[in-house]
C-alpha cells in the first residue's frame, strides 16, 4: 500500500539544462545510482517509486548535494493499473514534453516455473513488462515533442539466456527485450531512440548478507554510467543494446 495517493512536487532552483528525464524505481540500487549521476549533471528529474518516504529521502539527498537540480517526486506502484494511470495523467498535465523515459522499476522473485505459485508470473509481468509498455505508449506524445527523445529500458542478462531458479524473471526480461526491439522499429521515424541495457549481477540491498565476495558483483554506478553514454550520443546515433557483466562472470 502506498503511503500517499497524491503525487507531490518539490523543485530546486531552475537550471539552464532543461532536459527532463523520468526514472522509475528511482530510490533503490540501479535506479538510485542513475538518479544521483544525472542529478550531478543538472538534469530536470521526475522520479517515481512506490514509497513516499524513500522518495523524500532521495529528494533531500539530491537537493543537498546539487541544490540547483530540479526534482519532482511521484509515489506510484507501477504494478497497479490505477497508479500507472494516475502517474501518466499527472506528468501529462504538468509537462508539455519529456526528453527521456528510463524504465528501471522491476522485481525479481526466485522460483522454479513448475513449482511456484502461478500468481508470481502475473505479478512480475505487471511490473517488469506492462509498466514500461504502458508508460512508453502513453508518454509517446510528450516524447515526440522533445528535441532529443529517448527511451532507456533496464533489462537483464536474464533476458538473454535462461536463468536457473529465476525462470519467471527471465521470461519477463525476454519480453522487455522484445518490447524494446519493437519500440525501436516503430519509433525511429519520430527520431525517438530506444536503448536496452542488460546488466548482470549488480550490487543492491537484496544482496546484503549473501555469502560471496562483494567484488563478484558490479556496482550500480557502472550501469548509470552506461545510461550517460547513451544520452551523450549525437542525434544520428543510438546505443541499441549493451550487455554488462562482472569481470568474473555470473555464478550459480
Amino acid at each position: 500500500m502506498l503511503i500517499t495517493r497524491v503525487a507531490f512536487f518539490r523543485r530546486g532552483t531552475q537550471k539552464m539544462n532543461e532536459m527532463k528525464l523520468i526514472i522509475t524505481g528511482a530510490t533503490k540500487g540501479i535506479g538510485k545510482s542513475i538518479a544521483l549521476l544525472l542529478a550531478a549533471r543538472g538534469y530536470h528529474l521526475l522520479l517515481c517509486a512506490r514509497t513516499g518516504e524513500d522518495l523524500n529521502a532521495l529528494h533531500t539527498e539530491i537537493t543537498v548535494k546539487h541544490p540547483d537540480c530540479t526534482v519532482e517526486i511521484y509515489p506510484a506502484d507501477l504494478a497497479q493499473r490505477s497508479d500507472r494511470e494516475r502517474l501518466i495523467s499527472q506528468i501529462s498535465e504538468a509537462h508539455t514534453y519529456v526528453d527521456v523515459l528510463i524504465n528501471n522499476a522491476g522485481i525479481y522473485l526466485p522460483g522454479n516455473l513448475l513449482e511456484e505459485d502461478a500468481e508470481l508470473i502475473e505479478k512480475s509481468l505487471r511490473l517488469n513488462l506492462l509498466a514500461p509498455y504502458y508508460l512508453s505508449r502513453s508518454l509517446f506524445p510528450l516524447l515526440k515533442s522533445s528535441s532529443r527523445p529517448q527511451i532507456i529500458n533496464i533489462g537483464s542478462v536474464g533476458g538473454l539466456k535462461p536463468l536457473k531458479g529465476g525462470g519467471t524473471y527471465s521470461i519477463t526480461k525476454y519480453a522487455m527485450k522484445g518490447l524494446s526491439d519493437n519500440l525501436r522499429l516503430e519509433l525511429k521515424e519520430f527520431g525517438i531512440k530506444v536503448t536496452t541495457i542488460h546488466p548482470g549481477y549488480t550490487w543492491s540491498d537484496s544482496w546484503k548478507g549473501a555469502d560471496l565476495p562483494r567484488e563478484r558483483l558490479m556496482e550500480p554506478t557502472d550501469v548509470a554510467k552506461v545510461v550517460c553514454c547513451a544520452l551523450d550520443l549525437g542525434k544520428s546515433a543510438v546505443l541499441e543494446e549493451v550487455v554488462l557483466r562482472p569481470v568474473m562472470g555470473e555464478f550459480d
